[in-house]
């Protein structure tokens, strides 16, 4: 590295107004971006407080009702909070996804999920407000760019412009020549110039980088960083290879910038969707659609049955209540039955979304079989799995979605069947027994 020829390169950026502005317009967008960002994760966790205080507020009314003898709110005469089945309704559970300490650097799939869930008797995974699909491009028209978006997609851009013309451009005036006759080896000379743009972008994108994760999370999640870091290195330094022999080869600008913007056309544009479109072809996004409106004829279904036919059903689902039918009141076993039903939908909602996981795995093997040919897939869905914001971070969400819907159905069935009365003592074990560790 000669450091002669990084000075005279550092003139060169900042006399170069083309170069020099689309460093500064990349730069503005990242801050943008990581600012942007930053303020979402901040509305996040004050929209998460506000879930705590609001969840405590409701269960310190319903102790209240407790230690004041009521038997619920004074509008609504039919609750009775003595009643298991009314004390857990009035018990409010939610189950967050809070933002991880990097998530300013990379939002991945968290505009496509919600990150917070109220479970009710009768909730599911795949409730309307637990996924709602938004593309890149939709994210690009509402200002939602994140940073690894830039990282990923457009910094190999910023690299081309900077690169595109070094050694071409000599070869275009026809004083490439020169450089050989000064006793300058060419191919160290291009280095020395290359290496200039990519220590530039390497310095800046992990300043931002270091900056950011620090600010967020201090210095427990070093680790993190650091695979942040070695990541985005990686994947800059690839690009900046392949275009070391494109700039070494190449006859003039012309040709060297269009052989660059084609690499980055097929590995950044045309294979990813290409195989993404192989994927939605093979595992069309209706499936889950249609599979569904499946369930949902199948639960209406279920609201048909008679009486007699919901307790073989719930027998056949939990075998351990055939020994609890000790009900003296048939209207009261009848009663219980009914209020068993969300149980059995559950059930059959369980059945449903883990269908749906299943093609959804085969779709994630099936792209993941392509990271050989397709890396930058790979490197998106390797750094959105850093900043825990990938499929497989919301799969896991999904699952304390369905164990809390599932906790919750399940002690409703143990109270009413063992014909239990409710009061603060228990009502402050149901709070214990529904609590989850998100």
């Amino acid at each position: 590295m000669n450091l002669n020829i990084f000075k005279y390169e550092l003139k060169h950026f900042y006399r170069n107004k083309a170069k020099f502005y689309s460093y500064i317009v990349f730069m503005f967008l990242s801050l943008y971006a990581l600012i942007n960002v930053y303020n979402i994760k901040e509305k996040q966790l004050d929209t998460i407080n506000e879930i705590y205080n609001k969840q405590e507020q409701e269960r310190l009314k319903v102790i209240n009702w407790y230690e004041n003898n009521q038997t619920g709110p004074d509008d609504k005469s039919w609750v009775n909070i003595n009643d298991p089945f009314w004390a857990i309704l009035y018990n409010p559970t939610y189950v967050i996804k809070e933002p991880s300490e990097l998530y300013p650097l990379g939002i991945g799939q968290s505009e496509q999920y919600g990150f917070y869930k109220q479970t009710k008797r009768w909730s599911s995974t795949y409730d309307t407000d637990m996924a709602e699909e938004i593309s890149n491009y939709e994210r690009l028209i509402n200002g939602s760019v994140d940073f690894s978006f830039l990282i990923i997609f457009l910094l190999p851009v910023l690299y081309i412009i900077l690169t595109y013309n070094i050694n071409t451009l000599e070869k275009d005036l026809y004083f490439h020549k020169l450089i050989s006759v000064q006793c300058i080896k060419v191919k160290k000379w291009l280095i020395s110039r290359l290496l200039f743009y990519l220590t530039l972008i390497l310095v800046s994108i992990n300043s931002l980088i270091i900056t950011v994760g620090l600010t967020s999370g201090g210095f427990e999640i070093m680790g993190q960083i650091l695979k942040l870091i070695f990541l985005s290195n990686i994947y800059i330094f690839s690009f900046s290879i392949i275009f070391y022999f494109i700039n070494i080869k190449s006859k003039n600008s012309s040709s060297s910038s269009f052989k660059m913007i084609s690499i980055w056309m097929i590995f950044c544009v045309i294979i990813p969707g290409s195989v993404h479109q192989y994927a939605n072809y093979k595992y069309p996004g209706n499936f889950m659609t249609d599979f569904l409106d499946t369930n949902r004829k199948e639960t209406y279904e279920v609201f048909k049955l008679d009486n007699i036919d919901l307790h073989n059903l719930l027998i056949e689902l939990y075998p351990r209540l055939e020994n609890l039918d000790n009900f003296k009141d048939q209207n009261l076993k009848a009663q219980a039955i009914r209020r068993s039903i969300s149980a059995i939908i559950n059930q059959m909602n369980i059945h449903a979304a883990n269908e749906i996981e299943i093609q959804n795995e085969n779709k994630n093997k099936l792209i993941k079989s392509s990271y050989i040919y397709n890396p930058v897939s790979f490197v998106q869905n390797l750094w959105n799995s850093y900043t825990e914001t990938d499929y497989y971070a919301y799969k896991s969400y999904r699952f304390q979605v369905q164990k809390s819907i599932t906790v919750r159905n399940e002690l409703m069935l143990e109270e009413i069947w063992n014909s239990k009365v409710s009061d603060k003592k228990t009502y402050l074990k149901y709070i214990q027994t529904l609590k989850l560790d998100n």
